[in-house]
């Protein structure tokens, strides 16, 4: 078996632990979430990856609101990090800090169910190493804005952060997001 089909074994397994029809969302139910997931995990193309992300976007997460679905989500998305195509991927990583940054207290907190960020954060916090390689080696602007977060809702993470800010500062990657990284430091300095 190879490895792109045990990481797609490893995404439906973790997508089937969840009872996607008795999950909330800002359309009803999370029933077409899993599908979407899927499709923005096989994404080949910057067109499909980003059809895929508006499928998420526009259900999951409106303006920055959560909804009850996104702790699951956020689970999934952080397997479908292991075998997405780089289009996908860039687009895994917009949607995670689109939710690391969300807030789960709004008005229609009754018809969209419980939300924790801080529960999605602290999933996000166990695939740190993640993050720091793609914001180093690539200069993903999303990847700043996850682990600021991650270290503002996890104070024992924020020495880990801000080195990885400050390393990342000396990469020609990261060079475009320079003032990000300086600003987020000095957030949580």
């Amino acid at each position: 078996m190879s490895r792109e089909a045990i990481n797609l074994d490893a995404l439906r397994i973790e997508i089937d632990r969840y009872d996607w029809c008795g999950l909330r969302s800002f359309m009803g139910d999370a029933s077409m979430i899993p599908s979407a997931i899927e499709a923005l995990a096989g994404a080949a193309t910057p067109d499909a990856a980003q059809a895929a992300y508006w499928r998420i976007d526009n259900v999951a997460i409106i303006q920055g609101r959560l909804s009850q679905c996104v702790a699951p989500l956020t689970s999934c998305l952080l397997v479908a990090l292991t075998l997405a195509s780089d289009p996908a991927r860039s687009r895994i990583f917009d949607l995670l800090a689109t939710i690391s940054g969300g807030y789960d207290d709004h008005v229609e907190s009754s018809a969209v169910g419980p939300i924790s960020v801080r529960e999605c954060v602290g999933q996000m916090a166990r695939h740190k190493r993640v993050f720091v390689d793609e914001l180093t080696l690539r200069g993903n602007a999303s990847c700043v804005d996850i682990l600021l977060m991650c270290a503002i809702y996890d104070e024992a993470l924020r020495e880990d952060v801000i080195e990885a800010f400050r390393n990342a500062l000396s990469s020609p990657e990261s060079a475009r997001i320079r003032d990000l990284i300086e600003s987020s430091i000095a957030e949580i300095s």
